[in-house]
C-alpha cells in the first residue's frame, strides 16, 4: 500500500520514473544481440584426432580408448562417447549439467597431454573443441565460376577469402569444404626405385634435408654485423628435380628426376562440393560464442562485395544463411505480441467504455517490456525466440493487475466525490489480491531450474523474462496507475460527456450487454448454491469425461519446427569411390529440382565424401566416400504452400527408387532440430551395446525387422557399416629384425607409397609469388597404386642399404572391417535411428519397448531408447516434478498472503478447472503433450488461481464488514465478475495470435499459448461458479468470526492523509 501512497504523493517522481524506464528500455532493445537460441553451453567438449590412412579398427585401439580412459576421470564427467572413422577418431567428453565448460576443458587438455607420447607417432595433434551453438555455421560462402577449376577456387577460398571472413568482428573460422588441394607431387616409379636400390623413405628424407633454413651464426667483417644463414628452400618447383637422393656406387648422383616424375598438382580429392548443380567450394562460417548470429551475417554480407583479390568473374554468395529463419521468427513473435496487444486493449475497452481508462491500463505493456529489456541488457541475455517468446506470452498477463487496480478505482469513482479517498480506499481492498495473484503467476516457474538438460537451458530465459514482466506490471499497477487515475480518470458519465455521440450509443450497447451478463450470472450463481451437488457432479464428469481424450493425444519432446530446409544422407555400397557418388548426387539433385516447384525451392547443396582434415572433419556426418549429405533449401513458409516435412514426403518415393543398393535417408529440419537433439540427428535412438562384430550384426538384424513392423517409423538407419574393404599388412618380426627394418618403417613406406607423406611427414613449399605453403609430397605415380601387388611391390632399404620388397617380409591380409566404430560408456554402440511419420514420439517409444523385452540377446548385449526419447522422458519427469512443487508453493505463498489455510484451499479448486480445457483445446488443434504444452500448464496454474484469490478475499472483506454469509458470496462474485472476465479475455485473447500458431518459428510457442488459452478460458467459467460454492460449504461446515477472516490488510481503516 505504501507504494501506491508513494506514487500519489510524488506523481512527477512517478513521470521521471516512468520516462527513464522508456528511455533506458529503447536503448536497451537497440543494443540487445538478437539470435535463435539464449546463451546455452551444452557441456560437452570434442576431442579430435587426425591419422591420416589409418583404419577404424586402428584407431578404436590406439587412439579413442586411451585417450577415452585418460578423460573419463576428469572431474565432472557424467560419461564418455566416441567414434572413430577412416583416418579420424573423436571423442566427446559429456559433463555434469551445470558444470563450467571451460574448466573442464583445461583438465581434458591436461590429460592428453598427459598420454600424448603413448599415442601412435603418425596423429597430427589433437584438437579439442566445445560444444557451442555457434559450432554450428551461421552461413556458407560460396565461390564459383571465373573459368577456376576446383583447384584455384580451394586456393582463392582457403588462402583469400577465408582469412578476410576471420577478420570479420565476432566470427571464430571460415572452414573450406570442397575443391582440390594444390600439392607439388612427386610421383615415383617403383621399377626405377628398385633399379637404384631407394625406397620413398630415402626421397622424401632427402627432400625434407634439401629445404631448409638455418641460421648459421654471426659474422663481423668491417664495421657491419652479418647474420649468417643456411637457405635452401625452394623458391620455384623444378629445382625439387635436381635433389640428390644419393650416390650410387659408381659416384654419380640419383637425383629425384631419376626415380620419378614432378608435378605441381593437387592431393588425392577426398571431399566434393555441388552447389546448385555444378561442382564448387564453399566456407562454413562460424561465429564466436555469445556473438550475435545476425550482426554477424550483415557484416559478412557487407564483406562480400569489398573483398580483395577475387579475380574476375568468380561469384561469391551465400547459400545458407542461419539469420534468415531468425529474423522472420523474431518478427513474427514481435508482431503476435503488437496484435495481442491491440486486442487485449480492445477487450478492455468494451469492459471500461472509457478510453482513459484502456490507455491508462494499456500503458502497463510497454513499460513492463522496455524494463525487461534493461534486466535482459544488464544480464548479458540475448533477444531470442524464447526470451520474446516469453514477453509475447506474457503480454495478455500483463495488464491483469492494472485492469484490477483501475476496475476497482473507476467503481469508487462512480460514488464517492473524494478522488483522493475513492482511490487510496480501492488501491487498499484490492492491493493483497493483486501482489497475491502475481507471486503466484511467478511462483510457478520457480521449480523449473530443477529440470535438466537442454529443455533447462533453452526455458529458463523463458521463464525469467515472463518473471522479469510480470513484477514490472505489478509495481505499475501499484505506481504508474493510480497517479495516471488520480490525474486523469472520470466518472463514467462525466468521460461520456466529451466524447462523440456513435462512441457513446456503442459503450451503451456493450453497458447493456454487460449488464444483462451480470443479472443472468447472478441468477445462474444462486440456483447454482441451492444445487450444490449437481454442480459438484457435472464438474467432476467434464473432468473425467476430459481424461478419456488423453489417450488420443500423442507425446513428444519439442515440436518440429519448419525451418524451410531438409538434408537426405545418400549412402552408396561401402567401398563405392568418391566419383561414382558424386554421379548418383547429381541425379537426386536433378529430380530434386523435377519434384519441387521451383517458388518452393531456394537452393540445393551437396558435400560427398570426407574432408582429410580441419575440424569439419570432426562435424561432417559422412563416414567414407560412399556417402553424401545433400541439403535442400526452401524458399521462407509464407511463401510456400506446404511445409517441410510435407515437401520432403512428397519428394522421398522418387529419389528411394533411383538407385538399387543405394540407402537414402531424409532428415527434416536444421538448427532447431539439431540443438534441441543434440546427441542424435533423428528423433527416434535405439543404441546397442556389445563388443563382438558378428552376434552385433545379428542383434542389428532383430531390432531392424521389430522396427520395420512397428508402424508409423521412417528412415530407419544403422549407424555401422560393414564390409569395407581392407588390406591388412602382417610384418613377419624376425625377417624385419634380420634385416634391419623396423615396423615403423614398413608403416610409412606403405603410408608414403599410397597416400604421401603429406600431412604425417611435412615438407612445406612456399610460393614466392604469394607467400602461401603448401605440401611437397612423394607417392607412387597413379599407375602403380591401381591395384593390390601395388602393396606388394612398396620397396624398403636394409641397413645395408640393399633394395627389398615388402612381399619379402610381410604378407597381405584381404579383410573387411566396420566403415565407423562408435563407442558410449566404455562400450562398442551401435544407433538405430529413425524419424516418427504419422505418430507421436511416445506411443512409439511404448512399443518399442515392449517388442525389445520380448527379445533374446546375447550374454553382453542390451538395448536402450536415447536421443529425443530419452530427453522427452527426463524433461517430462522434471516438469511434472515441477508442476507439482508449482502447485505446493502457490498454497503456501497464499496461505502466507491469506494468513489462512482454509482460503488457499478453496482457491486451490479453480486449478484443476483448468486441465479439460488444456486437454480440449489439445486435442481439437491436434497439438501433442511435448515440452512446450507443459510449460503453458504450468504457466496456466499460476495465472488461473488469480480469479479465486479475487473472489475469496472480496467475500472476506464483505464479511468483516457485517454481510452474511450468502449476501457476501453472491454479492463479492458479482462485484468481481467484471474484473475477472476482463483479467482473463485480456489474457485469452491476448495470446490468440500465438496460439494460431502462423508464421515462421510459431511451432515452439503456439502449444504454449494453447495450453494457456484452453485452460484458463474453462477455468474462468468453472471457477466462477465453483470457488463461491466450495466456500460457502465450507463456511457452513467450518464457521469463522468475521474478525478471523483474511482479507484486505488490517489497516484498511487507517486514513491516508491527502499532501497539502
Amino acid at each position: 500500500m505504501w507504494l501506491t501512497l508513494l506514487a500519489l504523493r510524488n506523481r512527477i517522481g512517478i513521470l521521471m520514473l516512468s520516462l527513464a524506464m522508456v528511455i533506458l528500455g529503447a536503448t536497451s532493445l537497440e543494443r540487445l544481440p538478437v539470435d535463435l537460441f539464449p546463451n546455452i553451453q551444452v557441456p560437452v567438449a570434442f576431442v579430435g584426432v587426425i591419422y591420416k590412412g589409418a583404419p577404424p579398427l586402428d584407431i578404436e585401439q590406439s587412439v579413442v580408448y586411451p585417450i577415452e580412459k585418460a578423460v573419463s576421470s576428469a572431474s565432472n564427467v557424467e560419461h564418455v562417447e566416441s567414434f572413430a572413422k577412416q583416418g579420424i577418431g573423436a571423442v566427446q567428453v559429456w559433463f555434469n549439467w551445470g558444470a563450467d565448460i571451460n574448466v573442464g576443458q583445461m583438465e581434458v587438455m591436461q590429460r592428453i597431454t598427459q598420454i600424448l607420447n603413448s599415442l601412435p607417432p603418425g596423429i597430427l595433434q589433437p584438437f579439442i573443441v566445445k560444444f557451442d551453438v555457434s559450432n554450428i555455421p551461421v552461413a556458407f560462402v560460396t565461390a564459383s565460376g571465373g573459368d577456376l577449376d576446383e583447384r584455384a577456387l580451394y586456393d582463392l577460398a582457403y588462402n583469400t577469402i577465408a582469412p578476410q571472413i576471420e577478420q570479420i568482428s565476432n566470427v571464430a573460422a571460415a572452414t573450406v569444404e570442397g575443391g582440390k588441394i594444390r600439392q607439388i607431387n612427386i610421383n615415383l616409379d617403383p621399377a626405377l626405385l628398385q633399379a637404384r636400390g631407394l625406397s620413398i623413405l630415402d626421397v622424401v628424407k632427402a627432400v625434407k634435408a634439401s629445404n631448409l633454413i638455418l641460421p648459421s651464426g654471426d659474422i663481423k667483417a668491417g664495421n657491419l654485423d652479418y647474420n649468417v644463414f643456411t637457405n635452401t628452400q625452394f623458391k620455384t618447383v623444378e629445382p625439387i628435380n635436381d635433389v640428390v637422393v644419393k650416390i650410387d656406387q659408381r659416384g654419380n648422383p640419383v637425383r629425384v628426376r631419376d626415380v620419378g616424375v614432378l608435378s605441381d598438382s593437387s592431393d588425392i580429392q577426398t571431399n566434393v562440393v555441388r552447389t546448385d548443380g555444378k561442382r564448387s567450394v564453399y566456407l562454413r562460417v562460424n561465429k564466436q560464442p555469445i556473438a550475435n548470429t545476425v550482426e554477424v551475417v550483415d557484416a559478412l554480407r557487407k564483406a562480400i562485395p569489398k573483398m580483395i583479390g577475387i579475380p574476375p568473374g568468380v561469384q561469391l554468395g551465400i547459400s545458407f544463411d542461419q539469420s534468415i529463419y531468425i529474423r522472420q521468427s523474431i518478427k513474427n513473435l514481435i508482431e503476435q505480441a503488437l496484435h495481442g496487444s491491440l486486442l487485449a486493449a480492445a477487450v478492455i475497452l468494451l469492459f471500461l467504455r472509457n478510453l482513459t481508462s484502456t490507455l491508462i491500463i494499456s500503458v502497463a505493456i510497454p513499460l513492463s517490456i522496455l524494463v525487461t529489456f534493461i534486466v535482459l541488457y544488464f544480464t548479458n541475455q540475448t533477444l531470442n525466440v524464447f526470451t520474446m517468446g516469453g514477453l509475447a506470452l506474457g503480454i495478455g498477463r500483463l495488464v491483469d493487475d492494472s485492469i484490477v487496480e483501475l476496475e476497482n478505482i473507476q467503481r469508487h469513482l462512480n460514488v464517492d466525490r473524494n478522488r483522493w479517498d475513492a482511490i487510496v480506499n480501492a488501491a487498499r481492498e484490492v492491493a493483497m489480491p493483486i501482489f497475491a495473484s502475481t507471486v503466484t503467476t511467478v511462483v510457478v516457474f520457480l521449480p523449473m531450474f530443477f529440470i535438466v538438460g537442454i529443455a533447462r537451458l533453452l526455458l529458463i530465459p523463458l521463464t525469467l523474462t515472463i518473471a522479469i514482466a510480470l513484477f514490472t506490471s505489478f509495481f505499475v499497477s501499484r505506481t504508474v496507475t493510480p497517479a495516471l487515475c488520480y490525474r486523469f480518470l472520470k466518472s463514467e458519465q462525466e468521460a461520456h460527456r466529451s466524447l462523440p455521440s456513435w462512441f457513446v450509443s456503442i459503450m451503451q450497447w456493450s453497458q447493456r450487454r454487460y449488464d444483462a451478463l451480470d443479472e443472468g450470472y447472478e441468477r445462474s450463481l444462486r440456483w447454482v448454491l441451492t444445487h450444490r451437488r449437481t454442480l459438484l457432479v457435472s464438474v467432476v464428469t467434464i473432468f473425467v469425461g476430459s481424461l478419456m481424450l488423453l489417450p488420443f493425444i500423442g507425446t513428444e519432446f519439442l515440436p518440429v519446427s519448419d525451418e524451410s530446409q531438409f538434408r537426405i544422407v545418400l549412402r552408396g555400397p561401402v567401398g563405392q569411390r568418391v566419383e561414382k557418388t558424386v554421379d548418383q548426387v547429381a541425379e537426386v539433385e536433378r529430380v530434386l529440382r523435377e519434384k519441387i516447384p521451383p517458388d518452393e525451392l531456394e537452393a540445393i547443396a551437396s558435400s560427398t565424401g570426407v574432408l582429410a582434415q580441419g575440424r569439419s572433419s570432426l562435424f561432417n556426418p559422412n563416414t567414407g566416400p560412399h556417402t553424401s549429405v545433400i541439403s535442400v533449401y526452401l524458399s521462407s513458409p509464407d511463401k510456400r504452400r506446404r511445409n517441410q516435412v510435407e515437401i520432403m514426403n512428397a519428394v522421398r518415393p522418387a529419389i528411394l527408387k533411383l538407385f538399387p543398393g543405394v540407402a537414402m535417408f531424409f532428415d527434416p529440419g536444421g538448427l532447431v532440430k539439431r540443438v534441441t537433439s543434440f546427441g542424435s540427428q533423428k528423433s527416434i535412438d535405439v543404441e546397442i551395446y556389445g563388443y563382438d562384430f558378428e552376434k552385433a550384426r545379428t542383434v542389428i538384424h532383430q531390432v531392424q525387422d521389430l522396427m520395420h513392423k512397428i508402424p508409423g517409423m521412417a528412415d530407419i538407419e544403422v549407424s555401422r557399416e560393414e564390409n569395407y574393404p581392407e588390406v591388412n599388412v602382417v610384418v613377419d618380426r624376425e625377417k624385419a629384425a634380420l634385416l634391419g627394418i623396423s615396423e615403423t618403417d614398413v608403416a610409412n613406406a606403405v603410408l608414403f607409397s599410397l597416400n604421401g607423406n603429406g600431412q604425417t611427414d611435412p615438407i612445406i613449399f612456399t610460393d614466392p609469388q604469394n607467400g602461401n605453403e603448401y605440401y611437397i609430397s612423394a607417392w607412387l605415380a597413379e599407375e602403380h597404386r591401381k591395384d593390390l601387388s601395388a602393396i606388394e611391390h612398396v620397396l624398403l632399404t636394409t641397413k645395408n642399404g640393399e633394395p627389398v620388397l615388402l612381399k619379402n617380409l610381410a604378407t597381405l591380409k584381404l579383410n573387411a572391417g566396420p566403415v565407423k566404430i562408435e563407442r558410449k560408456y566404455f562400450q562398442r554402440v551401435v544407433h538405430i535411428t529413425a524419424n516418427p511419420v504419422g505418430r507421436d514420439l511416445g506411443s512409439i517409444a511404448q512399443d518399442l519397448e515392449s517388442a525389445f523385452a520380448q527379445m533374446q540377446l546375447p550374454p553382453g548385449f542390451s538395448i536402450r531408447l536415447a536421443g529425443q526419447i530419452q530427453q522427452q522422458r527426463e524433461t517430462f519427469e522434471g516438469l511434472t516434478y515441477a508442476s507439482v512443487l508449482a502447485l505446493i508453493l502457490v498454497y503456501m505463498v497464499m496461505a502466507a498472503q491469506f494468513k489462512s489455510l482454509i482460503d488457499p484451499f478453496i482457491i486451490m479448486f479453480s486449478v484443476p478447472m483448468g486441465i479439460p480445457g488444456v486437454i480440449v483445446i489439445l486435442y481439437l488443434t491436434n497439438t501433442t503433450i511435448s515440452t512446450s504444452s507443459l510449460m503453458g500448464i504450468i504457466m496456466m496454474l499460476g495465472i488461473v488461481v488469480s480469479n479465486g484469490v479475487l473472489l475469496v478475499d472480496y467475500t472476506n472483506v464483505l464479511r468483516r464488514r457485517g454481510l452474511d454469509l450468502a449476501a457476501a458470496v453472491v454479492t463479492a462474485s458479482r462485484t468481481r465478475l467484471r474484473p475477472i472476465l476482463m483479467t482473463s479475455l485480456a489474457t485469452v485473447v491476448g495470446l490468440m495470435p500465438m496460439a494460431l500458431g502462423l508464421g515462421t518459428g510459431s511451432e515452439t510457442n503456439a502449444p504454449l499459448a494453447r495450453a494457456v488459452v484452453g485452460g484458463l478460458t474453462v477455468s474462468t467459467i468453472l471457477t466462477l461458479f465453483l470457488v463461491p460454492t466450495v466456500y460457502a460449504m465450507l463456511e457452513e461446515r467450518f464457521p469463522r468470526r468475521a474478525d478471523q477472516l483474511a482479507g484486505a490488510d488490517a489497516e484498511a481503516d487507517a486514513p491516508a492523509t491527502q499532501p497539502a
